[in-house]
């Protein structure tokens, strides 16, 4: 499927799905969609798509965080220095938030 925008329509489309921290695919699946099913942006799916996404961006942004201490964790220990005890505490507070953002995305789609 191939859709086409001239310059302005598409930077309205990009501000537009930006505006709702999505890539501007899934914004105009999302749009469409609605549209055929005679959803407005208000609707309950919309609402829930936007949740999911906000979630799956929440994940996302939680695995940079880990893969940052994994790679301090690992440059401490091959510069001979043990790994702080805070590295620690905030390793198992990532992995608590990933916990809690997949448990509740898996409650929003019923899983």
């Amino acid at each position: 499927m191939t859709v086409r925008y001239n310059a302005a329509e598409y930077e309205e489309i990009r501000r537009a799905a930006a505006s709702r921290t999505q890539t501007v695919s899934r914004f105009c699946a999302t749009s469409s969609l609605n549209d055929a099913r005679g959803l407005s942006a208000g609707d309950p799916q919309d609402r829930l798509d936007r949740a999911v996404d906000e979630l799956a961006n929440s994940r996302a942004q939680l695995a940079r965080v880990g893969n940052n201490l994994n790679q301090i964790s690992f440059t401490l220990h091959a510069s001979g220095f043990h790994r702080p005890a805070e590295l620690d505490v905030t390793l198992r507070l990532v992995r608590l938030a990933v916990s809690q953002v997949d448990t509740t995305a898996a409650n929003l789609v019923g899983g």
